[in-house]
């Protein structure tokens, strides 16, 4: 009996070991902007927020950050479209310092 026990205990732990990760992605899915989003602004671009599952390479975060400077002012302010073309400054001057090795 102990045996059986014991046995459905690590059952039900690997389980929820196994689950874990498919229920945070769920959750953080329903609070990060769809990419490709005509509304909203893209938050994890501009402040850093909301960035939970995004990992990019630079190249993909250089377009990303075109992409979002493409909307405009229609979903930017001017201040916040400076921040994204300095972020996308930071992000040429990365990849320019990786392809030349320096």
């Amino acid at each position: 009996m102990r045996q059986i026990i014991k046995r459905v205990i690590l059952l039900a732990a690997a389980l929820m070991i196994v689950a874990m990760p498919a229920v945070a992605e769920e959750g953080a899915v329903n609070r990060m902007p769809v990419q490709g989003q005509q509304s909203g602004k893209n938050e994890c671009l501009l402040a850093s927020r909301n960035c939970a599952n995004e990992v990019d390479s630079i190249q993909q975060k250089i377009d990303r950050i075109k992409g979002e400077i493409s909307r405009g002012s229609a979903v930017y302010s001017n201040d916040e479209l400076r921040k994204l073309n300095m972020k996308l400054n930071e992000a040429v001057k990365s990849m320019e310092e990786l392809t030349a090795g320096g």
